[in-house]
């Protein structure tokens, strides 16, 4: 079952984020809904959750006015159910095709095309735009049309991990909401509550996940996702001490995958800032909990100036690749940046 069908007790149910969800209910409370919002912040920390809870409440008919959108969603009645499982006809989700790299122009021509109809069974027409940072430049200009003129009876939710990736033009008619990293605390005791996971584990993923809540539910609901992380760490971990033949082998791999590349490259960035601290000796710190040992060890060998440079290294990659640079090119460029630790 889908994180955003399992709960179905009333009220928003979601981990932490308390700051939006208290914005999203004094907006609701005096009917003062914008035509559109961006939600910012890491990816997996329960954006898409948000903003589908949001528009959940949005369409809403189970509060004491069936007109009137409720302070939270009831997850109750026909409308509510329609959302859970997908099919609302009022609600629509745009986002970059898995075939293309960008969501194009003829989405955006679509969502336009589709705000102009009336709605079919609620009080407003709602399109969430998720990854709007993906959308090429034409899609933005033509999505700059509809923030400019909105229907009366239509709100925009966008998402993007930084609203500096969007145009100035659409950030100044958007309402933003930004969104922060959970503690270990609050991710903690929510796998244990609501999962089921047992304290020690849920101390594991509380403390790998990073602040992040959808990650989370990830390694929990997908044992294979703990699995993968573990081996690309390994594989990570051995690079300082692999010649360049073999660097480049992996980025050919890795490059084979664009959809997998940002997450480990994310994965690599967390390592290395655990290496940084490592080698500031503060291990307890460390997010990679598991690994503290390697990490101890590899870092007294590194030391600190070669694992910030390395910080920044990911840093610029990950901006070339959102860039659409070649992926592989990008990956060798990094693979060369890896420190080398000689073996003999």
């Amino acid at each position: 079952m889908s994180t955003l069908q399992q709960s179905i007790q009333p009220g928003w149910n979601i981990v932490g984020h308390e700051h939006a969800i208290d914005l999203l209910r004094r907006t609701l409370a005096v009917q003062q809904v914008r035509h559109a919002y961006l939600f910012t912040g890491p990816d997996h920390i329960g954006k898409a959750l948000l903003v589908h809870r949001f528009a959940q409440t949005l369409l809403c008919t189970g509060g004491p006015d069936p007109q009137v959108a409720p302070q939270a969603p009831c997850n109750a009645c026909l409308s509510c159910r329609k959302v859970l499982h997908g099919n609302h006809p009022d609600l629509h989700v745009i986002a970059r095709p898995s075939d293309k790299q960008f969501i194009v122009i003829e989405q955006i021509r679509s969502l336009q095309s589709d705000s102009a109809r009336k709605t079919m069974e609620g009080r407003r027409n709602v399109f969430i735009i998720q990854g709007a940072h993906e959308m090429n430049l034409q899609a933005a200009n033509c999505l700059l049309k509809t923030l400019e003129e909105p229907e009366p009876d239509v709100v925009l939710l966008l998402t993007a991990p930084d609203a500096g990736l969007l145009l100035p033009t659409i950030l100044s008619r958007v309402q933003q909401i930004s969104l922060h990293l959970l503690t270990a605390a609050q991710i903690k005791a929510a796998l244990e509550k609501t999962w089921s996971v047992d304290t020690g584990e849920a101390a594991l993923i509380a403390a790998l996940a990073a602040g992040r809540m959808g990650w989370a539910v990830q390694a929990v609901e997908d044992e294979d996702l703990l699995i993968e992380r573990r081996t690309q760490l390994e594989t990570l971990a051995a690079l300082p001490r692999v010649g360049n033949v073999q660097r480049f082998e992996i980025a050919q791999r890795l490059s084979a995958d664009p959809e997998k590349t940002r997450a480990i490259l994310e994965l690599w960035l967390l390592w290395w800032r655990d290496m940084v601290l490592a080698a500031h000796q503060c291990l307890d710190l460390t997010v990679n909990v598991d690994m503290r040992h390697v990490l101890e060890q590899q870092a007294a060998t590194v030391g600190m100036r070669e694992s910030e440079r390395m910080v920044h290294a990911i840093l610029d990659t990950m901006e070339a690749l959102d860039q659409n640079v070649n992926t592989r090119a990008a990956l060798e460029v990094l693979m060369l940046d890896v420190p080398k630790i000689n073996t003999m």
